[in-house]
Protein backbone atom coordinates (compact mmCIF):
# COMPACT_ATOMS: atom_id res chain seq x y z
CA UNK A 1 0.00 0.00 0.00
CA UNK A 2 1.45 3.75 -1.00
CA UNK A 3 1.46 5.44 2.47
CA UNK A 4 2.62 8.79 0.97
CA UNK A 5 5.14 10.78 -0.68
CA UNK A 6 8.71 9.45 -0.18
CA UNK A 7 10.88 12.32 -1.42
CA UNK A 8 11.21 14.86 -4.15
CA UNK A 9 14.08 14.67 -6.54
CA UNK A 10 15.59 17.93 -7.33
CA UNK A 11 18.85 17.83 -9.64
CA UNK A 12 21.45 20.68 -10.09
CA UNK A 13 24.79 20.73 -12.34
CA UNK A 14 26.62 21.76 -8.95
CA UNK A 15 25.26 20.08 -5.86
CA UNK A 16 27.39 22.11 -3.81
CA UNK A 17 25.76 25.69 -4.93
CA UNK A 18 22.43 23.58 -4.46
CA UNK A 19 23.57 22.77 -1.48
CA UNK A 20 24.47 26.58 -0.47
CA UNK A 21 21.04 27.81 -2.19
CA UNK A 22 18.86 25.41 -0.16
CA UNK A 23 20.87 26.50 3.58
CA UNK A 24 20.13 30.24 2.39
CA UNK A 25 16.28 29.45 2.11
CA UNK A 26 16.39 28.55 5.65
CA UNK A 27 16.38 24.56 4.99
CA UNK A 28 18.82 22.50 6.99
CA UNK A 29 20.71 20.30 4.24
CA UNK A 30 23.08 17.33 5.07
CA UNK A 31 24.96 15.25 3.23
CA UNK A 32 23.38 12.06 1.91
CA UNK A 33 26.31 9.78 -0.05
CA UNK A 34 27.44 8.45 -3.22
CA UNK A 35 25.72 6.08 -5.32
CA UNK A 36 27.77 3.45 -7.47
CA UNK A 37 26.31 4.93 -10.56
CA UNK A 38 27.55 8.55 -10.59
CA UNK A 39 25.53 10.40 -8.80
CA UNK A 40 25.41 11.72 -5.19
CA UNK A 41 23.34 13.43 -2.93
CA UNK A 42 22.05 15.97 0.13
CA UNK A 43 18.69 15.59 2.07
CA UNK A 44 16.44 17.62 3.39
CA UNK A 45 14.18 15.64 6.05
CA UNK A 46 10.83 16.59 7.64
CA UNK A 47 9.05 16.20 10.20
CA UNK A 48 6.43 14.57 8.54
CA UNK A 49 9.01 11.47 7.11
CA UNK A 50 9.19 12.84 3.49
CA UNK A 51 12.60 14.54 2.33
CA UNK A 52 14.16 16.53 -0.66
CA UNK A 53 16.59 14.62 -2.49
CA UNK A 54 19.51 17.23 -3.94
CA UNK A 55 21.25 15.34 -6.49
CA UNK A 56 24.08 15.99 -8.74
CA UNK A 57 26.47 13.99 -10.79
CA UNK A 58 29.93 13.22 -9.49
CA UNK A 59 30.74 11.27 -13.15
CA UNK A 60 29.28 11.28 -16.33
CA UNK A 61 26.59 8.93 -15.80
CA UNK A 62 24.57 8.99 -19.31
CA UNK A 63 23.25 4.91 -18.84
CA UNK A 64 21.48 6.99 -15.36
CA UNK A 65 17.53 8.00 -15.83
CA UNK A 66 18.05 11.58 -14.48
CA UNK A 67 21.08 12.33 -16.12
CA UNK A 68 19.43 13.13 -19.88
CA UNK A 69 16.47 15.06 -17.76
CA UNK A 70 19.60 16.80 -16.39
CA UNK A 71 21.22 17.93 -19.06
CA UNK A 72 17.85 18.42 -21.05
CA UNK A 73 16.01 20.30 -19.26
CA UNK A 74 18.36 22.11 -16.83
CA UNK A 75 17.62 20.47 -13.54
CA UNK A 76 15.18 21.33 -11.34
CA UNK A 77 11.96 19.48 -10.10
CA UNK A 78 12.36 16.08 -12.20
CA UNK A 79 10.84 13.36 -10.27
CA UNK A 80 9.03 12.40 -7.06
CA UNK A 81 8.92 9.02 -4.92
CA UNK A 82 6.32 7.25 -3.24
CA UNK A 83 6.70 5.04 -0.03
CA UNK A 84 5.07 1.73 0.02
CA UNK A 85 4.93 -1.25 2.01
CA UNK A 86 3.98 -3.81 -0.80
CA UNK A 87 6.00 -2.92 -3.46
CA UNK A 88 5.40 -5.59 -5.43
CA UNK A 89 1.89 -5.19 -5.54
CA UNK A 90 1.77 -1.40 -5.82
CA UNK A 91 4.58 -1.91 -9.04
CA UNK A 92 1.72 -4.75 -10.39
CA UNK A 93 -0.89 -1.99 -10.05
CA UNK A 94 0.83 0.67 -11.95
CA UNK A 95 1.81 -1.84 -14.62
CA UNK A 96 -1.87 -3.25 -14.88
CA UNK A 97 -2.49 0.76 -15.78
CA UNK A 98 -0.43 1.02 -18.57
CA UNK A 99 2.44 2.65 -16.77
CA UNK A 100 5.79 1.69 -17.98
CA UNK A 101 7.45 0.82 -15.19
CA UNK A 102 10.72 -0.81 -15.17
CA UNK A 103 11.45 -3.68 -12.30
CA UNK A 104 12.82 -3.88 -9.30
CA UNK A 105 16.29 -3.36 -8.35
CA UNK A 106 18.23 -3.03 -5.66
CA UNK A 107 19.29 0.07 -4.97
CA UNK A 108 22.27 2.21 -2.29
CA UNK A 109 24.52 4.38 -1.10
CA UNK A 110 27.22 4.72 1.42
CA UNK A 111 26.68 7.88 3.68
CA UNK A 112 29.25 9.45 5.21
CA UNK A 113 29.77 7.57 8.54
CA UNK A 114 30.32 4.73 6.04
CA UNK A 115 26.59 2.84 6.75
CA UNK A 116 25.60 1.17 3.13
CA UNK A 117 21.77 2.40 3.02
CA UNK A 118 20.07 -0.23 0.81
CA UNK A 119 16.42 -0.20 -0.80
CA UNK A 120 14.36 -1.85 -3.30
CA UNK A 121 12.95 0.71 -5.90
CA UNK A 122 11.62 0.79 -9.65
CA UNK A 123 11.84 3.60 -12.75
CA UNK A 124 9.23 4.76 -14.58
CA UNK A 125 9.97 5.54 -18.24
CA UNK A 126 8.45 7.40 -21.63
CA UNK A 127 6.02 10.33 -20.94
CA UNK A 128 5.00 8.60 -17.60
CA UNK A 129 8.25 9.46 -16.16
CA UNK A 130 8.07 12.61 -13.56
CA UNK A 131 3.99 12.48 -14.03
CA UNK A 132 4.03 8.99 -12.24
CA UNK A 133 6.09 8.33 -9.23
CA UNK A 134 8.72 5.70 -9.16
CA UNK A 135 8.02 3.76 -5.44
CA UNK A 136 10.96 2.36 -2.86
CA UNK A 137 10.79 0.07 -0.32
CA UNK A 138 13.20 -0.21 2.29
CA UNK A 139 16.01 -3.26 2.79
CA UNK A 140 17.79 -1.64 5.66
CA UNK A 141 15.73 0.57 8.25
CA UNK A 142 14.01 3.55 7.02
CA UNK A 143 15.06 5.78 9.44
CA UNK A 144 18.45 5.18 7.86
CA UNK A 145 17.71 6.55 4.63
CA UNK A 146 16.60 9.44 6.16
CA UNK A 147 17.60 12.95 7.65
CA UNK A 148 18.01 12.76 11.37
CA UNK A 149 17.69 16.94 11.44
CA UNK A 150 14.32 17.33 10.72
CA UNK A 151 14.56 20.86 12.48
CA UNK A 152 14.73 23.94 9.87
CA UNK A 153 15.02 28.21 10.89
CA UNK A 154 12.42 28.23 7.70
CA UNK A 155 10.01 26.33 10.11
CA UNK A 156 9.22 23.54 7.33
CA UNK A 157 7.95 20.87 9.10
CA UNK A 158 6.71 18.74 6.00
CA UNK A 159 5.17 18.31 2.46
CA UNK A 160 1.84 20.11 1.24
CA UNK A 161 1.07 20.01 -2.38
CA UNK A 162 2.99 18.58 -5.27
CA UNK A 163 1.36 20.01 -8.41
CA UNK A 164 2.19 18.21 -11.94
CA UNK A 165 2.16 19.74 -15.07
CA UNK A 166 0.27 18.14 -17.89
CA UNK A 167 -1.81 19.03 -20.89
CA UNK A 168 -3.64 15.75 -19.89
CA UNK A 169 -5.12 15.70 -16.65
CA UNK A 170 -7.85 13.06 -16.73
CA UNK A 171 -5.15 10.26 -17.57
CA UNK A 172 -2.69 10.49 -15.54
CA UNK A 173 -4.81 11.48 -12.27
CA UNK A 174 -7.23 8.52 -13.27
CA UNK A 175 -3.90 5.93 -12.74
CA UNK A 176 -2.88 7.94 -9.24
CA UNK A 177 -6.38 7.77 -8.20
CA UNK A 178 -7.32 4.02 -8.94
CA UNK A 179 -3.59 2.92 -7.34
CA UNK A 180 -3.50 4.62 -3.94
CA UNK A 181 -7.37 4.28 -3.65
CA UNK A 182 -8.42 8.09 -3.17
CA UNK A 183 -10.81 10.24 -4.74
CA UNK A 184 -9.81 13.19 -7.17
CA UNK A 185 -11.37 16.60 -6.85
CA UNK A 186 -11.24 19.57 -8.93
CA UNK A 187 -8.56 22.44 -8.06
CA UNK A 188 -7.75 25.80 -9.42
CA UNK A 189 -4.42 27.20 -9.30
CA UNK A 190 -5.27 30.60 -10.51
CA UNK A 191 -1.29 31.75 -9.65
CA UNK A 192 -0.40 29.35 -12.03
CA UNK A 193 -3.01 30.20 -14.56
CA UNK A 194 -4.42 26.72 -14.64
CA UNK A 195 -6.95 23.69 -13.15
CA UNK A 196 -7.07 20.01 -12.68
CA UNK A 197 -7.48 17.20 -10.37
CA UNK A 198 -5.83 16.62 -6.55
CA UNK A 199 -5.97 14.01 -4.64
CA UNK A 200 -4.59 12.76 -1.02
CA UNK A 201 -1.30 10.35 -0.40
CA UNK A 202 -0.78 9.79 2.94
CA UNK A 203 -0.93 13.56 4.17
CA UNK A 204 0.52 14.56 0.99
CA UNK A 205 -1.44 16.10 -1.64
CA UNK A 206 -0.67 15.37 -5.31
CA UNK A 207 -2.22 17.89 -7.74
CA UNK A 208 -2.41 17.55 -11.81
CA UNK A 209 -2.37 20.24 -13.51
CA UNK A 210 -3.82 21.64 -16.81
CA UNK A 211 -3.09 25.29 -18.31
CA UNK A 212 -6.06 27.21 -18.55
CA UNK A 213 -4.81 30.09 -20.37
CA UNK A 214 -2.45 30.52 -22.98
CA UNK A 215 -0.26 32.87 -21.10
CA UNK A 216 -0.05 31.62 -17.90
CA UNK A 217 2.68 30.47 -15.79
CA UNK A 218 2.27 26.77 -16.05
CA UNK A 219 1.69 26.89 -19.88
CA UNK A 220 5.05 28.64 -20.19
CA UNK A 221 6.29 25.79 -18.23
CA UNK A 222 5.10 23.36 -20.53
CA UNK A 223 6.49 24.70 -23.73
CA UNK A 224 10.16 25.36 -22.33
CA UNK A 225 9.84 21.08 -21.63
CA UNK A 226 10.81 20.87 -18.20
CA UNK A 227 10.20 18.66 -16.30
CA UNK A 228 6.79 17.48 -15.26
CA UNK A 229 6.85 18.20 -12.04
CA UNK A 230 5.89 22.00 -11.73
CA UNK A 231 5.82 23.41 -7.98
CA UNK A 232 5.86 22.34 -4.20
CA UNK A 233 4.34 23.92 -1.76
CA UNK A 234 5.76 22.84 2.04
CA UNK A 235 4.25 23.38 5.37
CA UNK A 236 5.53 25.66 7.84
CA UNK A 237 5.36 27.19 11.08
CA UNK A 238 6.79 30.63 10.29
CA UNK A 239 5.65 33.28 7.93
CA UNK A 240 4.33 32.14 4.29
CA UNK A 241 6.61 32.87 1.44
CA UNK A 242 6.54 32.37 -2.60
CA UNK A 243 10.01 31.48 -4.13
CA UNK A 244 10.57 31.86 -7.74
CA UNK A 245 12.74 29.61 -10.17
CA UNK A 246 15.72 32.10 -10.02
CA UNK A 247 15.97 31.70 -6.31
CA UNK A 248 15.85 27.35 -5.73
CA UNK A 249 17.87 26.03 -8.41
CA UNK A 250 14.89 26.35 -11.00
CA UNK A 251 12.13 25.11 -8.72
CA UNK A 252 8.86 27.05 -8.15
CA UNK A 253 8.46 26.51 -4.01
CA UNK A 254 5.70 28.09 -1.72
CA UNK A 255 5.96 28.24 2.32
CA UNK A 256 2.21 27.75 3.72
Amino acid sequence: MITGIDHIVIAAHSLERAIETYRELGFTVVEGGRHPYGSYNALIGFADGSYIELLGFYAESPAHPWWALLQERGGGLIDFCLATDDIESDLAAFRSHGVDCGDLTEGGRARPDGYEVRWINNKVGGDWQGLIPFIIEDVTPRDERLPQEREHPNGVTGIHTLSLATTDVARYAAVMSAVIGADAQAVTDAAAGASGLVMEAGGHRLAYLAPDRDDGPLAAHLAENRAAPYSVSFRTAAAARRFGPAETEAVRIEFL
